[in-house]
């Protein structure tokens, strides 16, 4: 496996790759025009890395935003069949290599909830958290809504969205998630 780190040549790569996870996560994509644009509007701090297999098979991959002294990973994904060659790892160490090559001086590993998977994940590459807050304006008062993957109500959601066609996801998704808070 090899990282490479590009911009538009990359974004097929990174959206094959998201769009799987996201779907196999149980949760609709962003279309891949979202992401084109942001590589379009901020050509001087945006990239693409991907991990390749030997045989040129995209099977993890990011988007680097930088900003000042920082570089985040604000979207990432791998390929579950190949969770057992560790891309992820392989991931994090050229986008923290390539940070380091740009001389950005902090590195975000992004939000994730205390003690999951995700949390754990970047803990081991010495992520320290960070306590951030989230705020909501409820009209008329109303209460906070639950909006999350382990709220039971969505359940059933999820579980047939992780049957459908990643083609059928990358078509109906958008305009699923726009909808999403």
């Amino acid at each position: 496996m090899y990282s490479k780190i590009g911009r538009e040549e990359e974004l097929d790569s990174f959206y094959t790759v998201f769009s799987i996870n996201m779907r196999d996560l149980g949760t609709p994509v962003y279309p891949k025009k979202f992401f084109n644009n942001i590589l379009k509007e901020f050509p001087e701090t945006t990239w693409i890395c991907t991990i390749y297999t030997k045989d040129e098979q995209p099977v993890a991959s990011g988007v680097l935003v930088g900003f000042k002294e920082m570089l985040e990973i604000p979207w990432a994904s791998s390929l579950r069949n190949y969770n057992n060659y560790s891309p992820n790892m392989l991931l994090y160490w050229g986008v923290l290599k390539f940070a380091c090559e740009k001389g950005y001086k902090v590195f975000d590993f992004g939000r994730s909830t205390p003690n999951e998977g995700t949390y754990k994940f970047k803990e081991q590459w010495g992520a320290k958290p960070l306590q951030l807050y989230w705020h909501y304006w409820l009209k008329n008062g109303g209460h906070l809504p639950e909006l999350n993957p382990k709220n039971p109500k969505y359940q059933i959601a999820i579980k047939i969205w992780q049957t459908l066609p990643v083609g059928l996801t990358r078509l109906i998704g958008p305009a699923i998630v726009k909808n999403i808070p």
